[in-house]
């Protein structure tokens, strides 16, 4: 049976046009569920036995006797309950499913994937396309009604089709009027809370997971709003029409990284970022959303605080934060944030506030009084404190207190109203004992999105079979050149098995070397648009933890198959050089597909041995001394056209026993044989890079690293200036040459810090579209040349696939992608920058664990230095540990001074001194290192300076992020203020003399590739 779906659309230009669908409709679509033998009678004569065998292993059916009818709201808002595994035996319509999609791509994946779990007992109905069930759009009928009746209509029809077998069809919904039409109809209908409140004897945590089960938090919030008040947000059509007219500013809303209070507003048609400073200006704003902003008069406009509020820890730290410091001093638009056009809200990774005893007392509600209050209904108000401090804490409610209490929990935020003075929430899912190091890292993988899932069966169908490489076959080895009995080898970390490059040698006599990259054909493996490739291109890159590796791709291909080991063949895409061994020049380069088989893999520290002792004169050390001679000369002529050397300290764990906690820490030590290997691994990268763009310039993958602006720089000349060093940042090369000067005899860490610090004056590098921008605007300032590419490690980052099949099409070897366009890689180089920049937070976060476990019941004193200098607090490296710390001088929350805890914070000189002790960047200090446990759900890494000695000791409530301490210090800060000005006439000169003197309340990269840290070494 055919039928027609019209409907309206507007085109870019107005017009509006009506496009009709045919839809032909069936009667013997499936109801779904296994007593139905009307419908089993309907699928057997159109299908085959195999047919329905292969549909009972794709699509679910239900079997109990009461079945859930599941509307689009139910979906949309409750999809933390609906991944509950309690919540079994659901219908989705069609109608809904469509809806879904429209409106949030993410929750619709997810309620797929609950489809696809065959125990969850999810059904998908096609009511669109059923003789019975599809409806029309009445005329007036707006689309949301049409869809609510279509609903209903589905639901009448599953309810006479299935009366005869006692089955019992129930509508949830929380629609009133549709709860209204449905019950006129004769329907049985809930509403999601009435549900779950039936199932909640059984399973209590079911409460916790509804989005505003309830309004029983409006008693607490009318509280609070006789003394605080949020400004009214704008609705979105007034939003829209004064960003049209320039009245607002729509951006996106980052909260600062050390001080909650204040937070930037960035758009792209304006040269610098709004400042927006205190809570009500960031009115409810979360960090990630998209906000409008009313601009305040000029005369209005402020500095940034130098106050640090937050103990970021270094995770999620700015890689330029000495250039952001050198801005601290000028200026900036200011305003208030008055709508929000976008929520990035999000679950958050976090726990319940308490204090350590709550976790010995008999009764956990009793015990954190503070932190949660009963109701009539037996529910307990808690405060949720997230992991991420620049997000407030969420209000939620809870039948199981004693549960959750010591637990590492997610929650995710419902609602922010203007009379609260924090959003309301809901739990999501219990992650484990806090502290737990398999929980904690748990908590990383998902506070910084890194996809960790098991890889799905779909993924596991596009193997190739595990012996695949012991025979190989004539077309496997078509444009492909067999080097399997050159000497090749792998230099690696230990323990490496995810080997990607290996090299090779040989003198051609005249002076003449032939060089080789081999680098792992991941591409032959990963074809374009299979299943494989859309999960490496979602996850697109490895993620390094301190104790696990999460693959980009299954270990099959990732461990073996891919993976260059010795003595066994292995397909490659090799670069190779004929250079002269005297002068470095190239004279040719040749670009081929490969087959090698690699006759050793190395540690570096096995490598370097066979450089260094001269009585080894095999042909593998032969030729790695070779290499390392011509890896020297490269390096040199890199140096000379202005490559920057930045250091960034590594560390490495010692466990007593594998996966164990750590017994010792230190710093990662780097050989010749780490820069032997980077320095041709970048030599490749130049090189495909300039083979691509050859041939694709308006689609090439390619890397930058932005020029830094002159005034970055500012603040770090200065400071090494007043050291009595000159310091040019005019070329790169002026950089690399002052760097090197900067050299103290009587403090050798002097020169590491300055290039520590020099990477902070620079944004990091990112992947771009060749047709996006200029040529001039490719070059990499790093490494000093003007276009780079990642060729180099396919087995663990997705660009370096994409460039694989670039370079196998310019080489005439694969056709080019209908998809190769500028847009279609502009958009893949988006998501591979997020993911490697949350990759490096997961890693950050990785090592930040470990060392508290490392620390965890005992002392260390260590000298360290400091790196930055605010108006409260320095920040200091601890150089033994390769870590960070921030030690406060003064409490950013108190109202006044307190003898010798006044100090005077001088930002052009980078000075804090309170008379009796002056702190300036790059002094050396003594601190004392300890983990401070007062909070079980907030334990971190203290340090105290005591050499010399600070006296002041921070309270445990410096960076919680407290919204009532603020408006505490407010309200004491206006009674003071109002008592003081009656004084003010007479005191009025000692009263300026005191304000000046108070303290006021308010890696490129990691830049693999330009530092001693190959890029080989960083990848394991």
């Amino acid at each position: 049976m055919q039928s027609n779906k019209c409907f309206y659309r507007t085109t870019k230009k107005g017009t509006v046009i009506k496009v009709v669908n045919e839809i032909y409709l069936r009667d013997d679509i499936p109801c779904g569920h296994d007593s139905c033998k009307e419908c089993r009678i309907k699928l057997e004569k159109r299908t085959t036995v195999e047919d329905r065998a292969l549909l009972s292993s794709e699509i679910n059916t239900i079997g109990e006797d009461k079945i859930l009818i599941l509307d689009t709201n139910v979906i949309l808002h409750q999809i933390d309950l609906l991944e509950d595994p309690t919540i079994k035996n659901c219908i989705i319509l069609s109608t809904v499913l469509d809806e879904v999609k429209s409106q949030n791509r993410a929750i619709f994946n997810r309620i797929r994937d609950i489809i696809k779990d065959s125990s969850r007992k999810f059904y998908v109905y096609s009511n669109e396309y059923s003789t019975f069930t599809s409806i029309t759009r009445e005329n007036g009928e707006s689309p949301n009604d049409r869809n609510d009746r279509a609903i209903r209509v589905a639901t009448q029809w599953y309810k006479s089709h299935l009366h005869k077998y006692s089955i019992k069809v129930l509508l949830i919904t929380n629609d009133k009027d549709n709860l209204k039409k449905a019950k006129s109809l004769g329907l049985d209908c809930q509403t999601i809370q009435d549900l779950v409140f039936e199932l909640s004897d059984k399973n209590p945590s079911l409460v916790d997971k509804l989005s505003d089960p309830s309004d029983d938090s409006n008693q607490q919030d009318n509280d609070e709003s006789k003394r605080f008040q949020y400004s009214e947000h704008k609705p979105m059509s007034i939003l829209t029409e004064e960003i049209k007219n320039g009245k607002l500013i729509q951006g996106l809303f980052r909260t600062s990284i050390t001080n909650y209070r204040e937070a930037t507003v960035s758009n792209r048609e304006m040269e610098k970022d709004i400042l927006i400073q205190g809570i009500e200006n960031i009115n409810r704003a979360v960090e990630g959303d998209i906000v409008a902003v009313e601009l305040f008069d000029q005369s209005k406009w402020n500095t940034p605080s130098t106050i640090i509020m937050l103990e970021n820890e270094g995770v999620e730290e700015d890689d330029d934060s000495i250039a952001k410091d050198s801005m601290v001093s000028k200026k900036q638009p200011t305003g208030k944030v008055v709508g929000i056009i976008k929520r990035n809200w999000k679950p958050y990774c976090g726990a319940v506030e308490f204090k350590q005893s709550s976790l010995s007392s008999s009764s956990s509600s009793s015990s954190s009084s503070s932190s949660s209050s009963t109701t009539s209904t037996g529910l307990h108000f808690l405060y949720f404190m997230p992991i991420d401090k620049r997000i407030p804490k969420i209000r939620i409610k809870s039948r199981q207190v004693s549960n959750l209490i010591g637990k590492r929990i997610v929650v995710a935020i419902d609602q922010w109203d203007k009379n609260s003075k924090y959003p309301s929430g809901h739990f999501v899912k219990d992650l484990g004992p806090l502290g737990d190091k398999e929980t904690e890292s748990q908590v990383l993988l998902l506070q910084f999105d890194i996809p960790h899932h098991p890889f799905g069966a779909a993924v596991m169908k596009c193997l190739p079979r595990p012996d695949i490489m012991d025979h190989v076959t004539s077309a496997d080895m078509v444009g492909r050149k067999d080097l399997r009995k050159e000497c090749i080898f792998s230099v690696d970390p230990p323990g490496c098995t995810d080997i990607d490059d290996a090299l090779h040698i040989k003198d051609l006599g005249k002076g003449i070397m032939e060089v080789g990259v081999h680098i792992a054909d991941v591409s032959h493996f990963v074809q374009e648009g299979t299943a494989i490739d859309e999960e490496a291109a979602n996850r697109s890159t490895s993620v390094y933890l301190v104790d696990r590796r999460i693959d980009m791709l299954p270990g099959e291909l990732s461990g073996n198959l891919c993976s260059l080991m010795s003595n066994v063949d292995r397909f490659a895409f090799s670069c190779i050089w004929k250079i002269n061994q005297h002068t470095g020049e190239i004279i040719a380069v040749e670009y081929t597909k490969s087959i090698i088989r690699s006759c050793a893999s190395l540690t570096y520290e096995q490598a370097q041995i066979r450089i260094d002792d001269k009585s080894q004169n095999d042909l593998i050390a032969v030729n790695l001394r070779n290499l390392n001679n011509l890896a020297k000369i490269l390096r040199k002529q890199r140096f000379d056209r202005g490559a920057l050397y930045l250091a960034s300290p590594q560390v490495k764990f010692k466990t007593e026993e594998l996966g164990g906690d750590p017994s010792d820490v230190e710093i990662y030590q780097l050989r010749e044989t780490n820069s032997m290997i980077e320095e041709f691994m970048l030599l490749a990268n130049i090189w495909v890079a300039k083979k691509i763009y050859k041939h694709f310039p308006g689609c090439a993958m390619l890397r930058r690293h932005p020029t830094p602006n002159k005034s970055s720089f500012d603040l770090l000349t200065k400071l090494i200036e007043n050291k009595g060093y000159t310091f040019s940042t005019t070329t790169s090369k002026d950089l690399a040459d002052s760097l090197d000067s900067a050299v103290d005899k009587d403090d050798p860490y002097f020169n590491t810090l300055c290039r520590i610090m020099t990477t902070r004056c620079m944004s990091p590098a990112k992947y771009f579209s060749s047709g996006s921008l200029p040529y001039e605007d490719f070059n990499h300032y790093g490494l000093a040349t003007d276009i780079y590419t990642h060729f180099t490690s396919p087995i663990r980052r997705y660009p370096d696939i994409i460039v694989h099949r670039l370079l196998a099409s310019a080489i005439g070897i694969q056709s080019v992608s209908l998809n190769l366009e500028n847009k279609t890689i502009s958009a893949l180089t988006e998501n591979n920058n997020f993911r490697h920049k949350m990759a490096q937070y997961a890693g950050r976060g990785s090592t930040q664990l470990h060392t508290l476990i490392f620390f965890k019941g005992h002392k260390s004193v260590e000298d360290a230095y400091i790196i930055r200098v605010k108006a409260n607090a320095f920040v200091v490296l601890v150089p033994r540990y390769g870590f960070e710390g921030t030690v406060y001088v003064s409490d950013p929350n108190a109202n006044g001074s307190n003898g010798s805890n006044v100090y005077n914070y001088n930002h052009e000189d980078q000075t804090l001194g309170n008379g009796i002790h002056t702190f300036r960047v790059f002094d050396k200090v003594t601190v004392e290192i300890y983990v401070d446990d007062s909070k079980a759900h907030d334990q971190k890494l203290k340090i105290n300076c005591i050499n010399p000695n600070i006296s002041f000791i921070p309270s445990n409530d410096i960076d919680s992020n407290n919204l009532d301490d603020i408006l505490n210090q407010e309200n004491n800060n206006n009674n003071n203020n109002n008592n003081n000005s009656k004084n003010n006439n007479n005191n009025n000169k000692s009263t300026s003399s005191n304000k000046s003197s108070k303290v006021r309340k308010q890696p490129i990269e990691n830049i693999k590739e330009s530092t001693l840290k190959s890029n080989k070494k960083l990848k394991k």
